[in-house]
């Protein structure tokens, strides 16, 4: 069995019953280069995140963050990279035992962060401030009606609740929501300007034209917050984040997307590897309509 051949027995498993119970251990024949294992497994999973290099495993590690891969090895590991795919976390390692050293592939069930440790039926908003640990402070009322009589388009529900129960401000000062009404950060103001930046959003278009961008966040990475618009049901729209026109889409809405950006590594954020996350309000004077 080579390189490949252990790969797709590690995809086969996962596309087909899973693991659920311990983690599963399948070694590769002793002339497999832990690189070219990295690699193959990579062409499905993307980046890897080091787990465990020269002998040292990362003690931040955590359930959500790799640690179910490391754990059948109390001792004698060397090197672990590891990826969250899907209801899986897979890794790819070496191990020292019994006079040798093997390189193995783990499979290991993983808990989706966006549910785990959560209330039944609370809404993602809801999530966000158990995430947060935010107390919702008094706070002008946005005049929906009017916001979206504006923009000329209804707004997602999950964003008009976060705004409704945060307010203006930043989520583990990585991204700042914007918020009608507030100054500077105002999201009729920054769709009506963006709308006329057509090199902004190469090769898409900005907002109101169909299926145009329009921003619902910013960052100091220069990273650009935004859904994809449509004809549909706005609840239905994608997020999409992009750097200098590369855009990465997630089908899902925005309160999904700002719980897996903080809790949900496969995501591949930063903020995912906080132990703590936390909402910073800004005072952006009045918000409203």
């Amino acid at each position: 069995m080579n390189d490949r051949a252990v790969v797709a027995a590690a995809w086969q498993l996962i596309d087909s019953a899973g693991v659920h119970g311990s983690p599963v251990i399948l070694e590769a024949p002793e002339d497999t280069g832990l690189r070219e294992l990295i690699a193959e497994v990579g062409r499905r999973a993307g980046r890897p995140r080091n787990l465990a290099m020269g002998g040292f495993t990362d003690p931040s590690l955590t359930e959500h963050t790799g640690l179910p891969l490391v754990e059948p090895f109390s001792d004698g590991l060397s090197e672990m990279r590891g990826w969250a795919h899907g209801a899986h976390w897979i890794g790819c390692g070496r191990v020292a035992g019994a006079g040798r050293e093997r390189t193995v592939v783990v499979i290991a069930r993983r808990e989706d962060p966006a549910v785990g440790g959560f209330p039944d039926g609370v809404s993602w908003a809801e999530k966000l401030r158990i995430l947060t640990g935010w107390v919702p402070a008094p706070q002008p009322a946005v005049d929906w009606p009017a916001v979206e009589a504006g923009l000329g388009t209804s707004l997602p529900g999950d964003y008009k609740e976060i705004v409704d129960l945060f307010g203006g401000g930043g989520f583990d000062e990585y991204v700042d929501l914007l918020v009608p009404g507030a100054p500077g950060m105002d999201l009729v103001d920054w769709a009506k300007s963006d709308g006329d930046v057509t090199v902004l959003w190469k090769p898409y278009a900005g907002y109101p034209a169909p299926g145009g961008l329009l921003r619902w966040g910013s960052s100091e990475q220069e990273l650009d917050f935004v859904w994809r618009t449509g004809p549909g049901d706005p609840d239905h729209w994608p997020v999409m984040v992009g750097e200098f026109g590369d855009w990465q889409r997630f089908d899902c809405g925005l309160g999904e997307f700002l719980v897996r950006m903080l809790t949900d590594v496969q995501f591949g954020f930063p903020t995912s590897r906080l132990r703590v996350h936390s909402f910073r309000a800004y005072d952006l004077g009045s918000v409203g309509g």
